[in-house]
């Protein structure tokens, strides 16, 4: 039986300018930040292939933040959920 360990990559970019604020992969358990990193979300997402890791799930949502109305969501949070056998 294949027990498998789960991670997430995490994007949050500016609605209305494009801007990616921030990249967030916990890595190994520890977290890795690639804010500025110059990397494309295609980029990180074809790392995290090559590293093993089999995308398992996607969701996209949008949020308030602090600098905004009450009503205008300003950012949009892509989850990605990744899957990878743990090893035996």
């Amino acid at each position: 039986m294949t027990a498998w360990q789960y991670a997430r990559l995490s994007i949050t970019q500016d609605i209305r300018t494009g801007d990616i604020q921030t990249i967030w992969w916990p890595g190994q358990g520890l977290g890795e930040n690639f804010t500025g990193s110059g990397q494309s979300v295609l980029e990180l997402l074809n790392r995290v292939g090559a590293d093993g890791w089999e995308l398992a799930g996607q969701e996209e949502r949008q949020e308030l933040s602090e600098r905004t109305g009450y009503w205008d969501p300003s950012q949009t949070v892509t989850t990605y959920t990744f899957k990878n056998p743990m090893p035996t």
